[in-house]
């Protein structure tokens, strides 16, 4: 189900990201918005090019305003003829007046077909121009998946659009929509002379806030007459995150498992925590998910993926660097002093990269992908969610010794510091020695270092 931010109630979603957009551009200051794969930099570029979405926020001044969306995906060649043609055809295409006006029509017919090369830029010049002459209204070209053009074309196509910008400052404005800033796709001078027009201007794309999530999966239970209840939604939250395409597709998962549950009866109560635990299983091993985790992870600078990969690490060193800008993307999320992945789903995955390197020969094995527990080969009794999460963090620094001030935070969070007593991580150790260990009177996985903490061993 594609992600469509518009609401049955005439409102929209990403209220702030949009209000802090448009009043930049009142002002026609050029914006990039930034964002990793699918977080929704189209859907909201294609809002932003609604035209009652300006009147509503800007009142009576948004109707001054004519955005015009330029998909860079419908280029019908990469360089810089392809470029400009698509700009002029979405200016025609957005707009009756403009489609209909003689100059703009000209020009379009002499860059699709020009006589010579100089007429490309010549031709697009002149279209916009008369596009900019012919009306009253503050002009927005709307860039949406901009990152290939702008690092593969001509890097005179950017210096001709400062140029054009700097000439019609008070009608001409542009926005951006990215992975990365632009000053990292490309460093030439002409470039930077473009980039300079969104200096101090770069909104990184957030995941939805809860509230949207709660909308976006009663738009899923109205489409599907899905049958989620408020724990499912907490459920989808917890393991997509604000991703809107990994809550669709925890969704579908979900309403799966629940669709192959008997008719007569709906699982409630603990019933339903087992089906929750029964899809999470099916939700590390979904491919669609997985796909979307891996578009994300690729993005990722091989520095940034060092440090998610060291993220449940104990005695890691950090880069504030690599870690400050996973901030500022939001692909971590800071709580406390702790960094944590913005969603289950991310986490998961990236744990799976740090330990698939482990010799399956072990003879205690976690099976992060499947979320099982091996002591020779054969799957332990069943986890509860913190003594899952506790073996985790024990496979991931194997053979470290793991203070109680580490289990805590890593196993209950941060804020439980005051709440956890020795008593209680006792308790959770000795429940996972029942389980793990053939002995657990005489352990021989999970030992005790007197005074210091405990060490997993997987021999």
């Amino acid at each position: 189900m594609p992600l469509t931010l518009r609401l049955n109630d005439g409102s929209f979603m990403r209220r702030l990201d949009v209000h802090t957009i448009l009043h930049y551009l009142y002002s026609l200051r050029c914006v990039e918005v930034l964002g990793f794969s699918n977080i929704g930099k189209s859907a909201l570029l294609q809002l932003l090019a609604e035209q009652d979405v300006w009147t509503l926020e800007l009142g009576e001044a948004g109707s001054k305003f004519m955005p015009v969306y330029i998909d860079c995906n419908r280029m019908l060649h990469l360089n810089d003829q392809g470029f400009y043609e698509l700009v002029l055809r979405c200016l025609q295409e957005s707009n009756s007046e403009l489609a209909r006006l003689p100059e703009l029509t000209a020009a379009y017919n002499m860059l699709v077909s020009p006589e010579s090369e100089f007429q490309v830029p010549l031709s697009f010049n002149r279209g916009l121009t008369a596009a900019l002459e012919s009306t009253k209204s503050k002009l927005v070209l709307l860039f949406d998946e901009f990152d290939e053009p702008f690092s593969a074309i001509d890097g005179r196509v950017f210096i001709n659009l400062r140029a054009l910008q700097d000439r019609y400052s008070t009608q001409l404005a542009y926005v951006t929509a990215t992975v990365r800033p632009l000053t990292h796709l490309r460093h030439e001078n002409h470039c930077t002379e473009f980039c300079e027009l969104f200096s101090l201007r770069s909104w990184y794309l957030a995941p939805l806030v809860h509230d949207d999530v709660v909308r976006q999966v009663r738009r899923y239970i109205e489409a599907y007459e899905a049958k989620f209840n408020t724990a499912d939604i907490d459920f989808i939250f917890e393991w997509a995150g604000g991703h809107p395409r990994m809550i669709d597709g925890v969704c579908r998962v979900l309403d799966d498992a629940l669709n192959s549950a008997p008719t007569e009866q709906q699982p409630e109560g603990p019933d339903r925590w087992q089906l929750h635990r029964d899809v999470s299983r099916r939700l590390r091993n979904d491919e669609f998910l997985s796909r979307e985790c891996q578009r994300i992870w690729d993005e990722c600078s091989s520095e940034e993926q060092k440090e998610l990969l060291a993220l449940d690490v104990a005695d890691h060193q950090p880069n504030p660097e690599a870690i400050n800008g996973l901030v500022r993307r939001h692909l971590l999320l800071r709580a406390g002093a702790q960094v944590k992945p913005f969603c289950r789903l991310v986490a998961e995955f990236f744990r799976r990269h740090s330990t698939e390197d482990r010799p399956t020969t072990s003879k205690l094995w976690v099976d992060v992908k499947s979320g099982e527990v091996m002591i020779n080969g054969k799957p332990v009794d069943t986890l509860t969610g913190l003594e899952y999460k506790l073996m985790l963090f024990f496979y991931q620094n194997a053979d470290k010794i793991i203070d109680k001030y580490q289990i805590v935070t890593q196993v209950w969070g941060e804020s439980y510091i005051d709440e956890v007593d020795d008593a209680r991580i006792e308790k959770l150790i000795s429940r996972l020695r029942q389980k793990i260990e053939p002995d657990p009177t005489s352990p021989k996985f999970l030992s005790t270092v007197r005074g210091r903490g405990y060490r997993l061993a997987l021999n």
